[in-house]
């Protein structure tokens, strides 16, 4: 499951404490979205570092509860003798939840600049004392990826995979959204996914919606809008049940995403994003 995908099980889990209901189980993994096309190093706005902070809020009713925290890091690295780009993240849920469900999610890769294509990911997960271990490698020049996974119900196990084309693990495909050029895509235009995540492979497809202002602390930030195509599941509710805003600024920050699901709705904020000064986009 990606960071967001966590937050969504926590909210099924805290209606089902709050109004005693049977909770929905969750069929689909949530996938932030990335394009297909090559992007240069200059293109990468949020190196040589950045650092953001994203709020989860779960809707009961008429009131809104923050629900819980992803935290964002980008910087670069050198890695196998080449300078790389170096991403983490950690989701957790706020203590005053813990009672109800618990989690704590690391993950982290490192990426080659050119092509911006995955070379390590690892996962480690801790959800209500189930845990999940998932290390990959990819080499590019042999066309090889090697897959670690385990967990507390799997036992260890180690696979190659040839790699036939693109593919990007959950973290890197979360940052590659951000290096597309709108400019180049009109409203309804579909961008390929192929993607692995806890060992199993997956292909969806993004539309791309336009661009849209959103109304965010008295602000209006003009953002390109995205969503999931043929989202089949019990768990999201409606038409366009996904949506991501990306801000149209040099930056291109990932600032809000909303999910329409059966037992209700979550949002995404990034903490203080109008406060943040405009950079420019090229590498330091």
């Amino acid at each position: 499951m990606t960071l967001v995908s966590k937050f969504i099980t926590f909210a099924i889990l805290f209606k089902r404490y709050i109004l005693k209901k049977t909770a929905l189980s969750l069929s689909l993994v949530l996938i932030f979205f990335f394009g297909s096309h090559q992007v240069r190093a200059q293109e990468y706005s949020f190196l040589p570092y950045e650092q953001m902070k994203l709020e989860a809020y779960y809707n009961l009713g008429p009131f809104w509860v923050h629900a819980g925290n992803v935290e964002l890091t980008a910087d670069t690295v050198t890695y196998e003798g080449q300078k790389c780009a170096r991403l983490t993240a950690v989701g957790y849920s706020l203590k005053k939840w813990n009672f109800i469900f618990s989690l704590e999610d690391h993950y982290s890769s490192i990426v080659r600049l050119n092509g911006f294509l995955p070379l390590t990911y690892e996962k480690k997960t801790m959800e209500n004392g189930f845990w999940i271990h998932n290390v990959y490698h990819f080499d590019w020049h042999k066309d090889s990826l090697n897959v670690f996974t385990q967990s507390i119900r799997d036992a260890a196990k180690d696979t190659t995979y040839s790699l036939q084309n693109k593919l990007y693990d959950v973290l890197t495909a979360c940052y590659y959204l951000r290096t597309l050029n709108t400019k180049n895509y009109h409203p309804y235009d579909t961008i390929p996914i192929p993607i692995i995540t806890d060992g199993k492979f997956y292909s969806f497809k993004i539309i791309y919606l336009g661009k849209k202002s959103l109304k965010r602390k008295k602000d209006r930030v003009e953002c390109d809008v995205f969503t999931i195509d043929n989202m089949t599941s019990t768990f999201f509710s409606g038409k366009e049940p996904l949506k991501v805003y990306v801000s149209d600024d040099p930056r291109k920050f990932i600032i809000y995403v909303e999910a329409n699901i059966v037992v209700g709705s979550l949002k995404v904020y990034q903490e203080g994003y109008i406060k943040m000064r405009p950079v420019k986009s090229s590498m330091q």
